[in-house]
C-alpha cells in the first residue's frame, strides 16, 4: 500500500475500510517512522479543530484558509511553528477587543440615564422614536419627557399636551404615560392617543388597537379600554368616563388632518387656536350654539374662517400682532362676532 499525507489524513479521520484500517495498523507497528509522521499530523489536525473554535469567539476573514491550508499542506515541526504563531497573532487581537468592549459596555451602564424632553412647536406636528423602538406623534403645542434609555421594569414617559402612542410591544416591561398630577396611561404593546393640555379640564385617552388601563396616580383601582372606546377624566370631579370615540375624529391630527363631527364652536376654536397659535375671542351667546362638521387639511386661519361665515351668521376679524414698547410682539387675535 502506497502511503502518503493524504492517506495518513483519510485513516485519522476514519475513511479508510475496515481492511485498509488493518493494513495501516499492521504497518505503523512495522514502522517507527511512520507511527510518528501519523501522529504529528494528527497533533496539528487537533491543533487545527481548536484553532477554529477559537476562531468563532473573535472571526478573522483569512483564517480558516491559513488552517485548512495548514492542515493539509505542512505537518510537523514546521507547520507547528506556523500554527502556534497564526494562534498568538490571533489570541492578542481578541484579548485587546474583550478588554475595550468590557469597558465600553462598563462605562455605558454606570453612565447616568439623561432625561430628554421634546416640545412640538404651535401649528406643526412632531414624531419621536424612543429608545424601545417605540413612535410618538406630539400635536401642536404639546411637550414630551422620556429617557435617553429605558431600563428596569417599566417604561415611563411623561406628556402635556396632545400624543399619538404607537408602543412597541414588550410583555415584560410595562409602557407608562404620566400626565403629571392626574393620570397613568399603561400598556405593554399598543396604539392609544392621549389628549391631556393644562389649560383644559379634561383629560382623554382613546385607544386605537389592543388595550390600555387608566388609573389616577397612586391609586389602585384603574379602566381597562377596549379599541374605539374613549375614557374621558374630569380634573375638577375626578371623575372618569368610558364610552365610543370616532377614531377618524380624534386622531387624524397627527396625519395633518382637523376633522369635526358635529363639534362645537368651543371646541372648534379651541383646536384652531392651538394649531394657529392664535387668541380666539367669541362675541354673542347665540355662537356657542352653532355646530360644525368639516374636515380640515392644508387650508389657512383665514380659509377656514371665511368657510365658518358661509355656515353660520357671523363675522370674523383677524387683529395682527403688534409690537409693544419692549419691542415684543403680541398674538394674533381672532374676534368671531354674531350677525344675529
Amino acid at each position: 500500500m502506497e502511503i502518503n499525507t493524504e492517506h495518513i489524513i483519510a485513516y485519522l479521520e476514519n475513511r479508510l475500510s475496515a481492511e485498509e484500517k488493518e493494513i495501516f495498523d499492521h504497518l505503523m507497528q512495522d514502522s517507527p517512522e511512520l507511527k510518528k509522521e501519523v501522529d504529528d499530523l494528527r497533533f496539528i489536525l487537533q491543533r487545527a479543530d481548536d484553532l477554529n473554535l477559537q476562531r468563532q469567539i473573535d472571526p478573522t476573514a483569512h483564517w480558516k484558509k491559513i488552517s485548512r491550508r495548514i492542515a493539509f499542506e505542512s505537518y510537523k515541526n514546521k507547520a507547528w511553528r506556523l500554527l502556534r504563531s497564526s494562534a498568538a497573532v490571533l489570541l492578542i487581537p481578541a484579548l485587546i477587543t474583550s478588554y475595550i468592549l468590557y469597558n465600553t459596555l462598563n462605562e455605558w451602564n454606570n453612565k447616568p440615564i439623561e432625561q430628554l424632553e421634546v416640545t412640538s412647536a404651535y401649528g406643526l406636528v412632531s414624531k419621536v422614536t424612543l429608545s424601545d423602538g417605540s413612535e410618538v406623534w406630539l400635536n401642536s403645542g404639546s411637550r414630551l419627557s422620556f429617557p435617553e434609555r429605558f431600563t428596569g421594569k417599566e417604561r415611563n414617559v411623561s406628556l402635556s399636551g396632545e400624543a399619538y402612542f404607537k408602543v412597541s410591544s414588550d410583555k415584560e416591561n410595562r409602557f407608562n404615560v404620566t400626565i403629571p398630577g392626574n393620570l397613568v396611561v399603561s400598556a405593554y404593546g399598543t396604539e392609544f392617543n392621549i389628549n391631556a393640555y393644562e389649560e383644559d379640564k379634561n383629560i382623554e385617552t382613546t385607544l386605537a388597537k389592543g388595550h390600555v388601563d387608566v388609573s389616577e396616580i397612586d391609586q389602585p383601582s384603574f379602566r381597562t379600554l377596549h379599541p374605539g372606546q374613549q375614557v374621558t377624566f374630569n380634573k375638577e370631579t375626578n371623575k372618569m368616563d368610558v364610552a365610543d370615540a370616532n377614531l377618524l375624529v380624534t386622531t387624524s391630527w397627527k396625519d395633518g388632518k382637523m376633522i369635526f363631527r358635529r363639534a362645537s364652536m368651543a371646541e372648534i376654536i379651541r383646536r384652531l387656536s392651538r394649531h394657529f397659535n392664535v387668541d380666539i375671542k367669541l362675541e354673542g351667546k347665540e355662537i356657542y350654539n352653532y355646530e360644525y362638521s368639516a374636515t380640515f387639511t392644508t387650508e389657512s386661519l383665514s380659509n377656514i374662517l371665511q368657510l365658518l361665515e358661509k355656515t353660520a351668521p357671523i363675522k370674523c376679524r383677524i387683529i395682527e400682532p403688534e409690537q409693544s414698547d419692549d419691542y415684543s410682539y403680541s398674538r394674533r387675535t381672532v374676534i368671531i362676532r354674531s350677525l344675529k
